[in-house]
């Protein structure tokens, strides 16, 4: 019951700080984040795992995380203390030539590179304008704009909005809240539904509403249908 305990505990204090600090996924962690977590999860192991801790040791927790809030704070209101944090993003490639000292100061041989950079689709070099390794160590690349794809832009072609679809049955439960946004009824969405040959909402496993008007229905039983319909 003792490490029970201590699991349910830690769990708590865990969901506290993470509320307090802010969601961010994985990805989104910069190395000083990823360190913290680090530091966290293994004081909180600890605690579970070896019944002779005292429930202090769960003060270390709270008092990093308060020093992580300062920190966000401090990086927040200071550039000096930001690049001191969390580093500054390192150009790697600019027009087409391999900065080598840049490399260098990412701790990365060519071979990484270029492996990187096939991961974002790219084999030529000379295709790249800019290539710079962000704070959280992903790689972004701008490529030379007579090697990027046409958007309509480009070609004056007019577009039109393109928002968020709606959901409006989740697992054969209907949404009320975002038919009424969109101005419907649970009768419209039925009399729909029978067009298109459902007589059981219940069969929905998903259904949304596009702001061009498609219904796009998929069944519990996989079947999927997305029909165009007008919204009146």
């Amino acid at each position: 019951m003792s490490a029970l305990k201590r699991s349910i505990e830690s769990f708590i204090l865990a969901l506290v700080l993470l509320r307090l600090t802010g969601r961010k996924s994985i990805s989104q962690l910069n190395y000083f984040d990823f360190l913290t977590v680090n530091m966290i999860g293994g004081l909180l192991s600890s605690y579970i795992a070896d019944p002779k801790q005292n429930p202090e040791v769960l003060l270390a927790p709270m008092a990093i995380i308060a020093l992580d809030l300062l920190a966000d704070r401090t990086a927040i209101k200071s550039r000096s203390a930001r690049k001191l944090l969390e580093g500054k993003p390192v150009v790697f490639i600019e027009n087409g030539k391999i900065i080598e000292k840049n490399i260098t100061k990412m701790h990365y041989n060519i071979a990484e590179v270029l492996a990187a950079l096939r991961n974002k689709g790219i084999y030529n070099l000379s295709e790249v304008e800019f290539a710079v390794l962000e704070i959280d160590g992903k790689i972004s690349v701008l490529k030379k704009s007579q090697h990027r794809p046409l958007t309509p832009g480009d070609v004056n072609v007019p577009t039109q909005y393109e928002g968020l679809p709606s959901v409006i049955v989740n697992n054969g439960k209907i949404i009320s809240e975002n038919l009424r946004n969109n101005n419907l009824t649970r009768d419209w969405l039925e009399n729909k539904l029978k067009e298109q040959g459902i007589n059981n909402i219940s069969s929905v496993f998903l259904a949304s509403l596009a702001t061009d008007g498609s219904l796009y229905v998929d069944l519990k039983d996989n079947s999927v249908s997305t029909t165009p319909i007008p919204l009146t």
